[in-house]
């Protein structure tokens, strides 16, 4: 299997990704709006198919690595440590002296332990959000 790295996702690939793992729709308009505000935005390609994504925002002293989704049929193949291999070598591309990496999972810590991730508990804090619903 060739997997190409490559910085476009489109709108479709970005809800089809989504879908193949249950999370919910985002409206076309509001994942165009996303894309556009990312600072960096990885697929994983494999014959023309994006099965694999990641995007992060940052301000240049905290990163927040969003929507790293791979395929249920591509999953245990080494895409995501791929795609996030890709996010490290961009954040260290920044300049900075030191700079705060979050990102926020459901059941993967696993995955993100392994990559030297740690639990927020660890650091004598506890993560937070709030969902909004607006018009």
């Amino acid at each position: 299997m060739n997997i190409v790295y490559n910085n476009v996702l489109s709108v479709e690939d970005y809800c089809k990704l989504r879908k193949s793992v249950g999370w919910r729709d985002i409206s076309e308009a509001r994942v165009q709006y996303a894309l556009d505000k990312s600072d960096f935005i990885i697929a994983a390609v494999v014959d023309s198919n994006a099965v694999g994504m990641a995007r992060l925002i940052t301000d240049g002293t905290q990163v927040l690595i969003m929507d790293v989704v791979v395929h249920p049929d591509y999953q245990g193949k080494g895409i995501g440590r791929g795609l996030m291999e890709q996010i490290r070598q961009y954040i260290l591309s920044i300049d900075f002296d030191q700079i705060l990496v979050n990102l926020i999972t459901r059941d993967q810590t696993g995955f993100y332990e392994k990559l030297g991730y740690k639990k927020l508990k660890d650091f004598q804090a506890e993560g937070m959000r709030l969902w909004l619903n607006g018009m």
